[in-house]
């Protein structure tokens, strides 16, 4: 009874794989393309401010012009490429640069919780190891 419970398990997950996957596939497509149209923006936003510093700062305004063409270049990136090659690259180079990679890292993980806990009421943050402006 137990080998029979087993092999129409497997038999169940082995039909429902090659659809989790398509779907896992799916969703990864709509998030890179999410995450294109995304830095597409930015690479935008940068070049007109670029533009407005042009008279005023010009060498502030040929550091802007160069993120923003590096956030363009971003952006046609994950346009071009499927979900698998992103990962692929993305592992190759936080190998090839794992000081870089633990910085980064840490800097989201720090941000991230800077964000959580500015959505959290007085009584919230308190639990979560911060000190109440009236206990100081």
């Amino acid at each position: 009874m137990a080998e029979e419970f087993s092999s129409t398990s497997a038999a169940r997950a082995a039909d429902v794989l090659p659809s989790l996957r398509e779907q896992a596939g799916k969703a990864a497509t709509e998030t890179v393309s999410s995450g294109a149209e995304a830095a597409q923006t930015v690479g935008r936003a940068a070049e007109s401010a670029a533009e407005v510093l042009d008279s005023s700062l010009p060498m502030l305004a040929g550091y802007v012009r160069n993120a923003a063409h590096y956030t363009n270049d971003l952006a046609d990136q994950l346009r071009d490429k499927k979900a698998e090659e992103l990962l692929s690259t993305a592992m190759t180079w936080c190998r090839q640069q794992p000081l870089l990679t633990l910085a980064g890292a840490a800097m989201l993980g720090f941000a991230l919780s800077r964000v959580a806990k500015s959505g959290m009421t007085g009584t919230e943050a308190e639990g979560a190891g911060g000190a109440s402006d009236e206990s100081r």
